[in-house]
């Protein structure tokens, strides 16, 4: 099933579609030693995550804020149950937060705004996400490896690098640099669609 498939079958609010936001977002997040921890002692069960999102995606209709942008439709699921345990916690908020509060543009009744984002949650994924594409590339061929360091990391130039490595061209280190890129993004990709 492709991910507008999966979209259109979790918001006409199917059985298939539902199964899947189990199967690959509730139950892999709910495991996860980011939210596993913070879930038991906040006392949150993958039921509750589940029904938090049944409840948002189609009784509130958030679903219809996903933007097909180059993300995946699991990644933006994952996050938004990351970001509802994440700000659980009942000290954080008090009993009831009304600080994110606003109007409801229907019934003018007011909601409170679960933040989905967390900034350092989000840098520390991309950093172990990074490692994780480079150790890839470093097992295909270690000198493009450490071509990719020495641009990416150390800001060498072409030139510099030629002279590092011993490689025969400043314009043979570019194409392979420009080979690593592609590499590392397809790595992403690849890693992104195993729930990393």
């Amino acid at each position: 099933m492709t991910d507008a498939e999966w979209y259109e079958h979790v918001k006409a609010g199917d059985d298939a579609g539902w199964k899947l936001v189990w199967e690959k977002v509730v139950e892999p997040e709910s495991k996860s030693l980011r939210s596993a921890e913070l879930m038991k002692r906040y006392s949150i069960t993958a039921g509750d995550l589940m029904g938090m999102l049944f409840d948002e995606m189609i009784g509130r209709k958030k679903i219809e804020l996903f933007r097909n942008d180059g993300g995946s439709f699991q990644g933006w699921l994952r996050r938004y149950v990351r970001g509802y345990v994440l700000n659980a916690d009942p000290n954080k908020h008090g009993e009831v937060s009304i600080d994110n509060a606003h109007p409801d543009a229907d019934d003018g009744n007011t909601t409170l705004e679960v933040p989905i984002d967390d900034v350092k949650m989000t840098m520390n994924e991309v950093w172990n996400m990074t490692h994780l594409c480079f150790k890839d590339l470093w097992t295909v061929d270690p000198e493009r490896a450490y071509i990719h360091l020495l641009k990416t990391r150390f800001f060498l130039s072409s030139e510099e690098t030629k002279d590092f490595l011993d490689v025969s061209s400043a314009a043979n280190v570019d194409q392979i640099f420009s080979r690593n890129i592609k590499y590392m993004r397809n790595a992403w990709v690849k890693w992104d669609k195993k729930g990393f």
